[in-house]
């Protein structure tokens, strides 16, 4: 089991760096004799390498986050699993989607729901999405979840970058941004320079729709706020 551990630890490294091709063969080498309640993770896992590596894999996507789900995935696992399916049947995926959309409403499972609202949205993209990033961001503010509070002003501001409100869009980053620096005050040094790390897409979008815009300074403004010394 040990030795196991030390694998799936491993691999966990290796997809922290975003080095998918390589934790790939050491997930599934972990899979092989796996049980219990770790099996569903790594299964998730494996699913997510295939999913996201360079060349996208998404029969076996979908086999492993099937799997996963079969043997006690939970609710994230399905909206992951339509995420995937929309690659190959949209439509299906969709159908699939609503389905879990009417189950968590009805459930209030307010702990997944800001990641399923975000998650509707990108399926539909366009002025339809607009709604669910919205619910989102309510929802998202309400139960104090970070991550799909920052995401659903990423996704709101991509569409009105695509509108062409490059104004709006910097606006929904702008209090993006804020969001993550009023979490990071009450961090401790130690801890600041990973968590802001974790949130580099957000200030890359930022310094792109800066320049953009040709607002140079603005830009690396930015730049300078998405780093820690």
């Amino acid at each position: 089991m040990a030795n196991m551990e030390e694998v799936i630890s491993k691999a966990d490294k290796l997809y922290e760096r975003e080095m998918l091709d390589q934790a790939l063969p050491l997930y599934l080498e972990a899979l092989k004799d796996l049980k219990g309640e770790m099996r569903p993770y790594v299964l998730r896992r494996i699913a997510e390498c295939y999913f996201y590596k360079e060349n996208p894999e998404i029969d076996n996507a979908l086999r492993y986050i099937e799997e996963a789900i079969g043997e006690g995935g939970n609710f994230r696992d399905r909206i992951f699993h339509f995420m995937i399916l929309s690659e190959k049947d949209p439509e299906k995926a969709i159908k699939e989607a609503r389905e879990l959309l009417r189950e968590a409403e009805e459930k209030k499972l307010e702990d997944v729901l800001p990641e399923l609202y975000n998650s509707i949205g990108l399926l539909l993209w366009g002025d339809e999405s607009e709604e669910y990033f919205k619910r989102a961001l309510e929802l998202s503010k309400k139960v104090n979840d970070l991550e799909n509070y920052v995401l659903s002003l990423q996704n709101l501001s991509y569409l009105e970058k695509e509108r062409g409100n490059n104004s709006k869009a910097l606006e929904y980053l702008q209090e993006a941004m804020k969001a993550v620096e009023d979490v990071m005050k009450s961090l401790p040094k130690s801890r600041k320079k990973e968590f802001i790390a974790s949130y580099s897409d957000l200030y890359d979008q930022a310094v792109s729709l800066a320049m953009d815009m040709e607002d140079y300074d603005l830009a690396m403004e930015i730049a300078n706020r998405g780093k820690v010394s």
